[in-house]
Order: C-alpha cells, then sequence, then structure tokens
C-alpha cells in the first residue's frame, strides 16, 4: 500500500498536466550502433542482434554540439549510449562540449581503442564515468569478446587511472561493468582480482550487471501487448532472445552474489534479494511494476529519432526527430502524452521486466 501511494504522489502532477512532464533527468544519446567487436551476448551485434540501422543516417558532429546545446539549459545527466562510442572519431569534442556547458556524462566502451592521448584529454576535461565492459579473468573475456582484449583493455585501463594519480583528480570515476553469462557465473570473484590484478587496482567500481533478454514467449506477450496498446510491433525486441539466458542457473548465481555483497568496489545492477533473482531469470510473462522512465528520461537514437524506451523494447514508437524539431516540442507533444497514458494505465508491459530504465527510476 505505501508503495502504491508513492507512485501516485508521483503521478498526480502528469495527471494534472495531461501527461506533460519536466524536462528529462536523464538522456541516452546515442552516437552510433556501430561496433569493432562482436560480442556474444550483445543486443546489436551478438547472436540474434539487430546490427546497425543507422549507416549513413548518423547525426553529424554539428548538430551533435547543437542537440547538446538546446538541452544544456535543463542539465540533464547525458549518457553516450549505443555501441562503442570510439568508433566515431569526434567522440572528444562531444565530450569537450558537454564538460564546457557544465553537463554530468557518462559512457560505456570495450576500452579497445583508447590510447594515452585520448585518456589525458579525458582527465584533463572531467569526464564523469566510464564504464568498461570486461568479463575477465583472461580466457573467459576473450572468449566472448575476442583474443588479446582483455590485455589490451586492461592495459588501457591501468593507463587511464594512472594518468588519473598523475594529475591527482577524482575523475572520471573507472567502472567495470561484468555482465552476467553462462561463462562468468561461478567466475565473479575470479574475474574482479584478475582486473584489480591487471589495472593495479585502478578501477573505482566493478558492477555485476544481470543479462538483458527475453523468451520466446514473452516475446509473444510483449509484441501482442505493444499492437494492442500502442498501435506498433516493438520489432527490435527480439534482438534480446539470446541463446545464452537458457543456461543461466539462478540457484549458482545467487549463491555468488551474497558471498560478494560484503567485498568492497562491488555492486549489482539490478540489486536484487535472492528470490528475486530467481524471479528475473524464470520465465512468467508480465510483471506489474509501475514504469516511471518515460517520465524522466529520454533516448535520441543515432540518426535522431527521440524514443521513449531504451535497448530497442519499443523501438518503432518514434516522437520526432531533432533534425525536424526541436527538442522542447518533441518532448511533451501528443505521441509523447499518449505514450504515457498508455504506460499509465498499463503500468508497463511484458518486455519491461529486463528494461534497464525500470531499474534507475
Amino acid at each position: 500500500m505505501r508503495t502504491q501511494l508513492a507512485d501516485l504522489a508521483r503521478l498526480f502532477p502528469l495527471l494534472l498536466s495531461n501527461f506533460r512532464s519536466s524536462p528529462p533527468q536523464q538522456i541516452d544519446l546515442e552516437l552510433s550502433n556501430r561496433c569493432n567487436l562482436n560480442c556474444q551476448m550483445c543486443w546489436f551485434h551478438g547472436e540474434g542482434g539487430i546490427g546497425d540501422r543507422y549507416k549513413g543516417s548518423e547525426l553529424s558532429t554539428a548538430e551533435v554540439l547543437n542537440f547538446i546545446s538546446q538541452i544544456a539549459d535543463s542539465r540533464p545527466s547525458i549518457y553516450l549510449g549505443g555501441c562503442e562510442p570510439f568508433i566515431r572519431g569526434d567522440l572528444l569534442p562531444i565530450l569537450q562540449h558537454l564538460k564546457d556547458l557544465g553537463l554530468w556524462v557518462a559512457f560505456t566502451t570495450n576500452g579497445t581503442l583508447l590510447d594515452s592521448d585520448k585518456n589525458e584529454t579525458m582527465v584533463q576535461l572531467g569526464v564523469d564515468q566510464i564504464i568498461f565492459s570486461l568479463d575477465g579473468p583472461e580466457k573467459i573475456h576473450d572468449e566472448i569478446r575476442g583474443k588479446g582484449v582483455f590485455r589490451r583493455v586492461t592495459a588501457n585501463l591501468k593507463e587511464l587511472s594512472d594518468c588519473k594519480r598523475k594529475y591527482n583528480r577524482p575523475k572520471p570515476v573507472i567502472s567495470v561493468n561484468m555482465t552476467v553469462t553462462p561463462f562468468i557465473i561461478g567466475h565473479l570473484l575470479e574475474s574482479i582480482e584478475a582486473i584489480r590484478e591487471a589495472t593495479d587496482d585502478g578501477v573505482d567500481c566493478y558492477r555485476v550487471h544481470h543479462l538483458w533478454f527475453i523468451t520466446p514467449k514473452e516475446l509473444a506477450l510483449h509484441q501482442s501487448a505493444i499492437r494492442q496498446y500502442l498501435n506498433c510491433s516493438a520489432p527490435g525486441a527480439a534482438c534480446h532472445l539470446t541463446p545464452l539466458s537458457a543456461n543461466i542457473n539462478p540457484s549458482i548465481l545467487s549463491r555468488e552474489i551474497e558471498q560478494l555483497k560484503n567485498l568492497r568496489k562491488i555492486q549489482f545492477f539490478p540489486d536484487f534479494l535472492p528470490n528475486k533473482i530467481y524471479q528475473y531469470y524464470s520465465e512468467n510473462g508480465w510483471s506489474r511494476r509501475r514504469c516511471f522512465a518515460p517520465y524522466y528520461g529520454a533516448v535520441i537514437k543515432p540518426n535522431g529519432d527521440v524514443q521513449l524506451c531504451p535497448d530497442n523494447w519499443i523501438d518503432d514508437y518514434l516522437l520526432g526527430n531533432i533534425r525536424e524539431n526541436n527538442f522542447a516540442d518533441i518532448w511533451n507533444n501528443q505521441k509523447a502524452r499518449d505514450f504515457r497514458s498508455v504506460i499509465f494505465r498499463h503500468k508497463s508491459f511484458p518486455g519491461c521486466k529486463r528494461c534497464s530504465w525500470r531499474y534507475c527510476y
């Protein structure tokens, strides 16, 4: 009952405003869906991944900088999403513009395209957080991401950490993201220790990240609900049909996570109680927990399309495009308010069970 009352208190102003919302607190700005790796669990370039839909249509540097200037006054946190951000040659000028405007910015990288000049620039700019994808120890990581990748990434991470120490800078916060797959279960502590040794303890935070996936049954339910209530089909959700999910043993995973709970620098996302881990990895179709993401966050796709759901869970419901309209006009247009009203009535959809933003707001 207390949770329901808290939800209603958050939603009441939105009802009064006909589902208009204040400027977003977070913007996921996808610079590209390109990558130089083909990691097995990736919903872009892994087995069954959606691939790069935006070849030849990515926003130019000038368009990205103009968009950032448009939204700067509302002070959102910026996450540079999509695939590998360093695949674009203009990442550093984009970071420079963001920090010149005083905006908080983070991004995830596979770490293979870094070098000493990039590391020094990012330390000098004060980039807020850099998240390295690492699924060590070396043999396991390289099986997932490619031969020789572990040593290259940890060397680059160590160099970034050393650069922070050299200039006595607290930023960027260096995080390691370890995605739960059958390969790494039973090796989480071993992975952390291997990364710690290879980087001279240069990591600020290790995050054990549960796998985003969907089962065929859940996908059918999800797409059926999307067609019924939003009049679109969410084809991109199928990219989360990763075969790896079928081989995850939640019992072993739960015990291993409990053993790591009190160790320093280790976090879990989402941070579940043991019984919730079983629920998360089970097939039970539709969770009725309310989603608040459409009121607080927006996704900008590489071609400028604006969406209210990340990670391709509802990829064909488009609010507009920042090449054609100002973001402020798109954020509370009719399509945005219609989407929020549907979410208000139905709380969430079957695929939302394993959506990252569900656990952020």
